[in-house]
């Protein structure tokens, strides 16, 4: 059985958490929302529209230069229906987050570049530090710590070397300078600044014992490690020529490594003008994305402009349609049904010329050809009723049975001989003439 105390949710341990609850709840009235509804913000890419004015003001943009873009993309593409509104829309909005996403690249830049140049005074700051001429020989006294940036630590060596050198001319060694000369050649390989270690720890034996003022030890030392007087002359020109050749090759070596920290800061200034960690990375997608949303709508509304100026185009080139009501005094158009449109009666297109009827609508040329069948349709009719163009029949006395005289004309009697009609026959006719009008409309 484990040890721990249980942590599933007991009732006494839900009733303390909704009395804790109640200590720390957000804002509730409306001005305490409004003063706390930004306290997230980061970038303003995913806030809600109703808060697009309040985010633009915390993140130093101006909202009137929004409204000011609204403006010349409408200018730019045209106005058009609520689509075009939409889409029009939607680019602006587009526009400026890649405006801020460029903000961002700027103020990413910035700070990279504000950090370099914060290293680069720093070094030199730190180069300023450990400079001090040999005459200021009480700053070995202070032990100073060794920097950790190289170009320093040369310099600060450079520093020391010199004072050592002047020591020397002076014929005095102090006791600690050998100790510090070793501390900065630890781990290195030549041989000259081990030997000048060397030197320095016998001078400055040498320097003590002869400030001692023993000079029984002091020859005893002198025989044992230089042989005489002459050696110790000949080691002390050994050292001073040891010291100005390291000392020259000291500076030769921080010229180089000053060329190249300098090399060094170029670089970096240019590395951040392409950051590379993870933000730049989420930058460079959103960028990217923002992009391609962009020419899409972009696209999108050309689109629609086209569309927009083809159908003003073709409405151009199609002609008006004119009214089926009753015209002025001389107009020959026959009337049609509403949404029909108007064609002119034959008689009118008797006279009308060739480029007037090639002028014609389809609409037209089909109304009139219609009105021309019927026409002769009826004149057919009419000439087949009243005998016009037949030569004059001969009155005959109507015969006693009027319904087979009705149906078989007597056989004495010429076809296109006109008879006399009864009342009857008359309304027979007429009828007969509508259905065959009729059926000729349909």
């Amino acid at each position: 059985m484990s040890l721990r105390n249980s942590t599933s949710l007991t009732p006494r341990r839900a009733d303390a958490q909704r009395r804790n609850a109640q200590h720390s709840t957000s804002p509730r009235s409306e001005a305490g929302k409004r003063c706390v509804r930004l306290n997230a913000l980061k970038h303003g890419c995913d806030a809600a529209p109703e808060n697009d004015a309040a985010v633009m003001r915390a993140l130093g943009e101006d909202p009137e230069r929004y409204e000011a873009l609204k403006q010349e993309l409408a200018t730019a593409y045209g106005p058009g229906d609520a689509l075009w509104d939409q889409q029009l829309a939607d680019l602006a909005r587009l526009y400026w987050r890649r405006n801020r996403v460029e903000r961002m690249w700027t103020g990413l830049m910035r700070d990279a570049l504000e950090k370099v140049e914060a290293e680069r005074r720093s070094v030199a700051r730190a180069l300023a530090e450990v400079t001090y001429e040999p005459s200021q020989g009480s700053a070995v006294a202070f032990e100073l710590p060794q920097p950790a940036h190289p170009l320093v630590r040369r310099r600060m060596l450079l520093s020391l070397l010199g004072l050592v050198r002047d020591q020397v001319r002076r014929r005095f060694v102090g006791s600690g300078l050998p100790s510090r000369v070793e501390s900065y050649y630890q781990d290195a390989l030549g041989w000259r600044p081990r030997r000048v270690s060397q030197l320095l720890k016998q001078f400055a034996m040498w320097a003590y014992l002869r400030e001692k003022q023993n000079p029984g030890e002091l020859n005893q030392y002198v025989k044992e490690k230089f042989g005489n007087e002459a050696g110790v002359e000949a080691r002390y020109q050994e050292l001073l020529g040891l010291l100005d050749q390291q000392i020259a090759w000291e500076e030769t070596v921080f010229a180089e490594e000053s060329a190249a920290q300098e090399r060094k800061d170029e670089i970096a200034r240019d590395a951040c003008l392409a950051p590379e960690d993870k933000t730049s990375e989420l930058l460079l997608r959103q960028e990217t994305a923002l992009d391609r949303s962009i020419d899409r709508k972009v696209r999108i509304l050309l689109t629609l402009r086209k569309e927009a100026a083809q159908q003003r185009k073709e409405a151009a080139k199609s002609p008006k349609p004119q009214s089926r009501s009753a015209g002025p005094p001389g107009d020959s158009r026959s009337a049609g049904p509403p949404g029909q449109a108007a064609a002119p009666s034959p008689e009118a297109a008797a006279t009308l010329s060739p480029e007037e009827t090639a002028a014609l609508s389809p609409e037209e040329t089909a109304a009139l050809s219609l009105g021309e069948r019927v026409s002769r349709s009826g004149a057919v009719i009419s000439r087949s009723v009243t005998g016009e163009g037949s030569l004059p029949r001969q009155e005959q006395p109507a015969p006693e049975n009027t319904a087979a005289a009705d149906l078989e004309p007597d056989a004495a009697t010429p076809v296109n001989a006109e008879t006399s009609k009864s009342p009857e026959q008359s309304q027979n006719v007429t009828e007969n003439k509508g259905s065959r009008v009729q059926e000729v409309n349909a």
